[in-house]
């Protein structure tokens, strides 16, 4: 496919897809429907989407986008095909610090029930930055763990098992907190745990976006050095890049993407481990390309679970993180599984 193609068929594509899913949900919806939901004053079923679907589809782009870019990017830098946002308990320490955030601002003073808890508890421009305060301490309790002293760099398989277990340890705390609750805060955290755009409007959107712009912008800076990290890292290194700064940096670059995602959205599992490999099988040689194409399938995962759980047990539906849950959880397994195939093949020579 030519550069160009490349680069215009994934926006394309994703708009495609979010159009299609304005049409999907409890209740059907009309051409003429989606049509006037997109002018002024809409009613009836268009105000329903105007309201409360085209939202959904543009949290869910947003989230999806920063998931698949975030593990695009650990990916490059681990040089693991297994790398993952919430394998590596980025997703797991966002939510911690959001839950504790959470749970000390319904001690402080305790807010009454409503449907969106997460911003119901917390202002929602504060959700972000307490996302990523937790996600950059489990990171870097991870790279500390993780850290090969005589290298000077973080050994890629050590960062794995330590991940896999700082994640199911903050799991299981968020879990104990959660459940400390009173019944009904329990099922409205229990819900935002579980991945979910359950009314999600513009005004989750707006405190993300400085941190998408962010992100996008310190992935550009850093495109020369992932560029080399692709390599091993004496090869990096003679390339002239500092290993004890753009591995760190990149890494810190991928757990804010993820973190403020994670703040609109709750952890939405397995975006960040699919994109970059269907990116991959669809093509994407040149890195940059790779990069573009995961943030944008990312992006189009995100929203197809969505509409598929609002339709699949509908009226009632299946929160995103469940559904990108059921269909990653397989893939990650084939690939843990082919990856464990080559290894003892290797070693069989």
């Amino acid at each position: 496919m030519k550069p160009a193609i490349w680069w215009l068929t994934w926006p394309a594509g994703l708009v495609l897809l979010g159009f299609a899913a304005l049409f999907l949900g409890a209740t059907g919806a009309t051409w003429p429907d989606v049509w006037t939901s997109l002018g002024a004053d809409p009613e009836g079923q268009a105000a329903i989407i105007a309201r409360y679907r085209l939202p959904r589809v543009a949290a869910g782009a947003l989230v999806g986008l920063h998931f698949g870019l975030a593990g695009a990017i650990l990916q490059v830098v681990l040089r693991n095909p297994l790398a993952d946002p919430t394998i590596f308990g980025v997703s797991g320490g966002a939510s911690m610090a959001v839950v504790l955030a959470m749970s000390a601002a319904i001690a402080v003073a305790p807010p009454s029930e409503s449907i969106n808890v997460a911003t119901n508890y917390l202002p929602l421009a504060w959700l972000p930055p307490i996302a990523l305060s937790g996600a950059l301490i489990a990171t870097a309790v991870v790279i500390a763990l993780a850290w090969d002293h005589r290298l000077g760099t973080i050994s890629p398989t050590r960062m794995v098992l330590m991940g896999v277990v700082l994640g199911a340890i903050l799991n299981a705390a968020v879990m104990a907190l959660v459940l400390s609750l009173s019944e009904s805060r329990t099922e409205l955290a229990i819900l935002w745990l579980s991945g979910s755009l359950y009314a999600r409007g513009f005004e989750n959107l707006w405190p993300a976006l400085p941190w998408t712009v962010a992100g996008v912008a310190l992935t550009l800076a850093l495109m020369p050095s992932l560029s080399a990290l692709r390599f091993d890292s004496q090869t990096a290194q003679s390339l002239g890049v500092r290993l004890k700064l753009a591995v760190p940096l990149s890494i810190a670059g991928a757990a804010a993407l993820a973190a403020s995602a994670v703040a609109v959205a709750g952890p939405v599992g397995f975006v960040g481990l699919l994109a970059p490999h269907m990116a991959g099988w669809l093509g994407g040689v040149r890195l940059g390309e790779r990069l573009w194409a995961s943030a944008a399938i990312g992006a189009g995962l995100v929203v197809a679970a969505d509409a598929l759980g609002r339709i699949v047990i509908a009226p009632a539906e299946m929160p995103v993180g469940i559904v990108t849950s059921l269909i990653g959880a397989p893939v990650f397994a084939a690939l843990l599984t082919r990856k464990y195939r080559r290894l003892h093949a290797t070693v069989g020579e």
